[in-house]
């Protein structure tokens, strides 16, 4: 036996508890690696996935503008505005809620995800109430009317959320896009029959229910593999859905106010046309938040599994290099942006040209929801939700404030200048909180590398503007990963294990 520098034993080499020690030790770094892998290489999948889903979601919305023009695209924007606003007060945090419960209880999955499932269509059918309050706004007729049809699918869209819990619990993502997919074939199609039919929007409408049901059935044929599908009713299991929900549901709706209160202010005081060119580049932000949504979802089970067994080193070590990945990925969009912005609203159409400046501060503000819905998911995973209404509450009625002061003065960019603020402001008291919550606050140190990332990709943008946009978007992405790799931010045998490493 000898001593430590501290004066206590220190076991030799070949003392059972030193073997024991260095077992652990390993068995901590294996399990560390294993799961940012096994994250990191659903989460390429899923980015893959997702870049396929993105990319139809593109030729639709381009098809839509172009055929739409301002005006017309202004009009469905409204519709889907005013349904989230029902659509949020049946949402409960179902995603998150289905991931947490199912992650808890393993053994008992097929009984909770019946409970869920039941749980979420009775709370879903408050979607129907929407049609009834619409008739009481002075929107045409249009509106009025797809709103009515639009409901079906906001409808379909809330069971789901159900069946996305249950793949990010079972690390199985690929399976929610797969019905995703489907459901975005399914609209391009509908959408090409308006643009070459000549048909109206009522039948893109119709679209957008017919491929949330197509999404719906494939999911749920997908889920079989995982639970058995049923409806049941457990009073304590809605009891604890209940109490893990609407602290999170509470949060949601003021998360709304500012997400979505804007469009509709800017609907009852500006131009439909105004309407439509917001709403388009708003749509930029929408698609590219699911990205950190989805990384986080991926996320959420594990460091819920952590931290209620109490591993602080896995859940600081899986905290502190997703929200590093999350940093990597925020900030060459807003550079990229930069540079691009004029171009890439002139693809909306031609009366979409003016909106350079207002898609930029929509990204502007996408990058900072980059960083702010992963810590509002890690603070669901530990379980602190109810601790954060008040900020929820705080960040609501500043946005409305400023909504109802800068929108009417200075429309669209009135709109996006206050949802950068409110963003900033959510995303600083997420991160503070966190680190009250945790005992300690996650480095952003990495910042400062993906600034350094992003010169070269800057400066290749800036020479070769003229450049196909093609070219720029991938050239840049290259450019930026290679940077990251000679920063050592990307390592190589991290890349390796990922690729080749098959026992995980």
């Amino acid at each position: 036996m000898t001593f430590s520098a501290l004066g206590g034993p220190q076991p030799k080499d070949d003392d059972p508890r030193a073997q024991s020690l260095g077992r652990d030790l390993c068995l901590l770094n294996s399990i560390i690696v294993s799961q940012t892998i096994a994250i990191a290489r659903n989460t390429i999948i899923q980015t893959a996935g997702k870049i396929i889903s993105i990319a139809l979601g593109w030729v639709i919305l381009l098809i839509l503008t172009n055929y739409l023009g301002a005006a017309g695209f202004g009009s469905y924007t409204i519709m889907s505005a005013y349904l989230q606003f029902f659509a949020v007060a049946a949402d409960l945090g179902f995603v998150l809620v289905s991931a947490q419960l199912l992650a808890e209880r393993p053994d008992d999955k097929d009984k909770v995800f019946a409970n869920l499932l039941t749980f979420r269509l009775v709370t879903a059918l408050v979607l129907f109430l929407a049609p009834f309050g619409i008739w009481l706004f002075p929107y045409s007729l249009l509106i009025k009317q797809g709103v009515v049809i639009l409901t079906i699918s906001f409808f379909v869209i809330a069971l789901l959320q159900v069946f996305t819990g249950l793949f990010q619990k079972e690390l199985s993502m690929g399976r929610a896009l797969t019905g995703e997919l489907l459901g975005r074939v399914v609209l391009l199609v509908a959408v090409s029959i308006t643009l070459f039919a000549g048909r109206g929007l009522l039948f893109v409408v119709w679209g957008v229910v017919f491929g949330s049901l197509a999404n719906l059935l494939l999911a749920a044929l997908l889920a079989r593999r995982f639970v058995k599908i049923s409806l049941a009713w457990d009073k304590a299991i809605w009891l604890a859905i209940w109490q893990r929900s609407w602290p999170i549901a509470l949060g949601i709706v003021f998360n709304l106010v500012y997400l979505k209160a804007d469009t509709l202010i800017l609907s009852l005081t500006r131009s439909e046309a105004e309407v439509g060119i917001y709403g388009a580049t708003y749509r930029v932000f929408e698609v590219l938040i699911t990205f950190p949504t989805m990384f986080a979802g991926l996320l959420l089970p594990i460091l819920a599994a952590a931290w209620a067994r109490q591993d602080l080193a896995v859940f600081r070590q899986t905290l502190q290099r997703s929200l590093d990945v999350v940093i990597y990925l925020a900030w060459p969009l807003v550079v990229g942006v930069a540079f691009t912005a004029p171009r890439l609203s002139a693809l909306f159409g031609p009366e979409f040209r003016s909106a350079g400046t207002i898609l930029f501060m929509v990204v502007v503000a996408t990058s900072i929801v980059f960083v702010g819905t992963f810590l509002g998911h890690v603070i669901v995973a530990i379980g602190r939700q109810r601790s954060m209404i008040w900020a929820y509450a705080l960040t609501a009625c500043i946005s409305l404030i400023g909504y109802l002061i800068f929108i009417p003065a200075y429309g669209a960019y009135g709109a996006a200048g206050m949802t950068i603020m409110a963003e900033f402001i959510m995303a600083a008291l997420g991160y503070i909180m966190l680190g009250h919550f945790i005992g300690e606050r996650p480095s952003l140190n990495k910042f400062g590398t993906a600034i350094v990332a992003t010169v070269p990709m800057a400066a290749f943008l800036w020479i070769f503007s003229s450049w196909p946009l093609v070219i720029l978007i991938f050239g840049s992405m290259i450019i930026y990963l290679i940077m990251l790799y000679w920063l050592g931010a990307l390592t190589r045998e991290f890349v390796v294990q990922l690729l080749i490493d098959k026992k995980i």
